[in-house]
């Protein structure tokens, strides 16, 4: 049998510091897509290149391609 002792303050802190590193990430990934939207409004890139590249998945395409 495994000797476990929970501690309630260091299980909180744990998911605040998960959460916190999930929110930085969907941050992330929401200034590429404005970015990214920046220069698909100004011509400077295409759907379709995006597309090519083979580096987005279909889900953030779809965010890029959004007015």
């Amino acid at each position: 049998m495994f000797g476990f002792e929970w501690n309630e303050k260091e299980e909180r802190e744990a998911l605040l510091e998960a959460g916190e590193a999930r929110g930085e990430a969907r941050g992330e990934a929401r200034g590429r897509i404005n970015t990214i939207r920046d220069l698909l409004s100004d011509g400077i890139v295409t759907i379709e290149a995006l597309k090519a590249s083979g580096r987005y998945s279909p889900e953030e395409l779809a965010a890029m391609a959004k007015p």
